[in-house]
């Protein structure tokens, strides 16, 4: 069943997009590890995670897990229930009992994507409370070009277009604090730093919250960076 699933996944992806992907040689081969990503779609898991070197649970909002087909999937695929926008101690528990076993969980901090356009938005902050009590090691990687497919403002007429897609890993981290520092502050600093690496990787225009202030009267750039189809560490699929 769940090679069937990842056949299924990987058609998915070959039929949608083009993907760009560069920096899979950072994804730490053992040991807990916190994947976390800029959201800008429904694809983004597959995007994601279809070719990442080791195994995987995601975080998946807690009614998919009773839609047909999808449901039995997330459950074959390891996939953890939360319920978005109130506490939940049973998915904390989950993630944490898979961290501290030396897995690896990815997670989209924002929460949702943004709506109408691609920009970050303000992070929640599960993410850095999780990669703080599990001590984890945290990785960052950034998307772009998945916010067009199934994009229901863009339908019919995109519905059969592969989109180019970018995946970049950046390096992967544990962050370092204060032990003077209150649980509210160290919260608030680690959930920055992770977003601030997240959108590090990202041209300006998806930066969005976590865009860096510009010196006052410096214009903003706002072209999208590519690679060099030579440049190390790439690949295409």
């Amino acid at each position: 069943m769940r090679w069937l699933i990842l056949t299924i996944c990987r058609l998915i992806v070959l039929l949608t997009m083009k993907r760009r992907i560069s920096g899979m040689e950072r994804v730490p081969a053992e040991g807990g590890v916190l994947i976390v990503s800029n959201h800008l779609g429904l694809i983004d898991p597959l995007a994601l995670g279809i070719d990442l070197p080791r195994p995987f649970s995601i975080l998946a909002k807690v009614e998919m897990f009773s839609w047909p087909i999808i449901g039995p999937a997330a459950r074959k695929m390891d996939a953890i229930p939360v319920r978005r926008g109130q506490s939940d101690r049973e998915a904390v528990r989950l993630v944490l009992e898979h961290l501290e076993a030396g897995h690896a969980v990815l997670m989209f901090p924002e929460g949702t994507y943004p709506k109408g356009k691609r920009g970050m938005i303000k992070a929640q902050p599960g993410a850095a409370l999780l990669a703080l009590k599990s001590k984890a090691t945290i990785l960052p990687v950034a998307i772009t070009g998945s916010e067009h497919i199934w994009n229901p403002r863009e339908l019919p007429w995109n519905l059969f277009r592969r989109w180019p897609v970018r995946v970049t890993v950046g390096e992967p981290y544990q962050p370092t604090l204060s032990p003077k520092i209150s649980q509210k502050q160290a919260l608030v600093l680690a959930t920055d730093e992770m977003m601030q690496r997240v959108a590090a990787l990202l041209p300006t225009d998806y930066q969005g919250y976590y865009r860096p202030a510009l010196p006052t009267g410096e214009p903003a750039p706002t072209e999208l960076v590519t690679l060099a189809p030579d440049e190390p560490g790439t690949s295409l699929s």
